[in-house]
């Protein structure tokens, strides 16, 4: 695992708001916690280690047989048990991208190659047994449109496509891969109900596939890998959703707002985002020292992206948070350089 994700709160303890995690800042934490207090005897046995009731519920939600899925202990594991399902074959990463799908890769010594997010649409035939990619992108918010998805997985059959879907929820896009699920046998969508929901403590997510893919996991996972207030936690977001599901609409347009206040300041680059996370390229300094500054004199934490693949010590990126924090945010970056 590589160190430097966002949320790294335990390395600054005087934190007042984090802009360092993709997490949702309108979540539905509160209310999930709330929810599990009364539940606390759930810890007294050892969790269902097939998670029988929420896969159940996810493969309706799905719509796809409870073959098709599969619990994991955060999307994070999803990821090292397909890398371990997958070892030593030849696979294809964009860059810039979550760390974890390298990371795993090579602990499982797969034969990688990588190619720009940018120019991944674009490509044909690709010379490799796996293709990872989120939609939409960490850390750029990239999107990678179903039309293009489904073209990739039909002119690609023997190539597995595995898709992060860690953020499809939070990002109004007008199409989901959920309706992709169960149309191609070579498609592997990870989900993680930690972001969408804000519950990164209890570590939850899944994966939608081939009943082939499935049973292969579920050979290499350790027992009881989800623990039993997670599964309660999962049930309750599935018979709650549409009340517990973050409003993307407008956690994306603050995020445009606090882009275009970003963007006009002459120090920085904004790439620009339909999400509600972005990146931020410094023309001058760098952004461990622009971190440091942040934390110390007000508080902020931004994510130092300087350790994403092809991206430069100049890059951080921006979660968006409430209206008062983002004007915090953007006049401690001109105090930055006035300072």
């Amino acid at each position: 695992m590589q160190t430097g994700h966002g949320n790294d709160i335990y390395d600054y303890p005087n934190i007042r708001c984090d802009f360092s995690s993709n997490i949702p800042y309108r979540n539905a934490s509160a209310i999930i916690a709330d929810y599990l207090k009364d539940r606390m005897d759930n810890i007294y046995n050892y969790p269902d280690p097939d998670a029988r009731k929420l896969t159940s519920q996810l493969a309706d939600f799905h719509n796809v047989s409870t073959n098709n899925i599969l619990a994991t202990n955060g999307s994070a594991e999803a990821f090292y048990l397909l890398a371990h399902l997958f070892q030593n074959r030849k696979s294809i990463i964009p860059y810039p991208a979550f760390s974890e799908y390298e990371d795993a890769c090579r602990i499982y010594r797969h034969e990688l190659s990588f190619l720009p997010v940018g120019s991944l649409q674009g490509a044909g035939r690709f010379e490799a047994n796996t293709v990872w990619f989120g939609v939409p992108n960490n850390p750029d918010g990239t999107i990678m449109d179903n039309e293009t998805i489904s073209r990739f997985c039909s002119e690609n059959p023997q190539i597995a496509f595995i898709v992060d879907a860690a953020y499809d929820a939070s990002c109004p896009r007008g199409e989901s891969v959920k309706s992709l699920q169960g149309r191609f046998k070579n498609l592997i969508t990870v989900h993680s109900l930690t972001k969408t929901f804000g519950i990164p403590g209890l570590r939850l997510g899944y994966i939608v596939a081939d009943r082939r893919i499935i049973d292969g996991i579920r050979l290499l996972r350790p027992p009881w890998s989800v623990n039993a207030l997670a599964l309660e936690a999962g049930s309750f977001i599935l018979e709650n959703w549409d009340k517990l599901l973050p409003d993307a609409a407008s956690l994306c347009a603050e995020s445009a707002r606090l882009q275009q206040k970003i963007v006009v300041m002459p120090q920085f680059e904004v790439t620009a985002s339909p999400t509600n996370f972005f990146l931020v390229k410094m023309k001058e300094g760098i952004a461990t020292e622009l971190k440091q500054y942040l934390v110390d004199n007000f508080g902020l934490l931004i994510r130092d992206a300087s350790n994403f693949r092809g991206l430069t010590p100049q890059h951080f990126r921006i979660s968006v948070q409430g209206e008062i924090w983002n004007h915090q945010l953007v006049e401690a970056l001109k105090f930055f350089y006035t300072k």
